[in-house]
């Protein structure tokens, strides 16, 4: 691709995002018009309080949020793919996907078999309780994944073994399906 139609594609796609977050703020369930929006992110008083608990409480942290993790999920992708030397390499590569699959499913049984209590049903509480084994799981997945990196010397065995270890964990996570029905 020449630098010209690169330029192009990246101005589109620079666009494309600053009219999304455009669209994020000026859109949702509550019809808020333009101008109180800008006055708000403005900084300047509104008439409407629960206007501006929208805009500033609600849809402004979402579209930073989505933003922010947007940005983060394209430049780790970009460093897995770099590092490997491959195009599809990505966490559910190495098997990071199965490993917070298994600490949530790990967690839910858990909880279900000692208080008999649903985390859906705990509100706040189970949901940090749930993202939480989910980044525990994925950590230990690839602490493992780190381990084994120091004792193999090529990628692409590196890569067998994170498929390998993806495989167990969802093979443990149907184990765990089929005790808990």
């Amino acid at each position: 691709m020449s630098r010209s139609k690169t330029a192009i594609l990246m101005m589109i796609l620079g666009t494309s995002i600053i009219v999304f977050f455009i669209l994020n703020l000026l859109l949702g369930s509550v019809s808020i018009p333009v101008c109180d929006i800008i006055e708000i992110l403005l900084g300047q008083k509104s008439d409407n309080v629960i206007w501006t608990n929208i805009i500033l409480k609600s849809r402004l942290p979402q579209s930073l949020t989505a933003a922010m993790a947007g940005a983060g999920l394209a430049v780790s992708g970009l460093l897995m793919q770099t590092v490997f030397r491959n195009p599809l390499a990505g966490p559910s590569v190495l098997g990071i996907s199965s490993g917070a699959s298994l600490g949530v499913a790990c967690v839910v049984l858990l909880s279900g078999s000692i208080g008999g209590v649903a985390l859906s049903k705990l509100g706040v509480i189970g949901e940090v309780t749930i993202t939480l084994s989910a980044i525990v799981g994925s950590l230990l997945i690839m602490a493992l994944i780190a381990f084994v990196a120091q004792k193999v010397r090529g990628n692409v065995t590196l890569l067998i073994m994170g498929v390998m270890i993806g495989y167990i964990a969802n093979a443990i996570i149907g184990v765990l399906k089929f005790f808990s029905a």
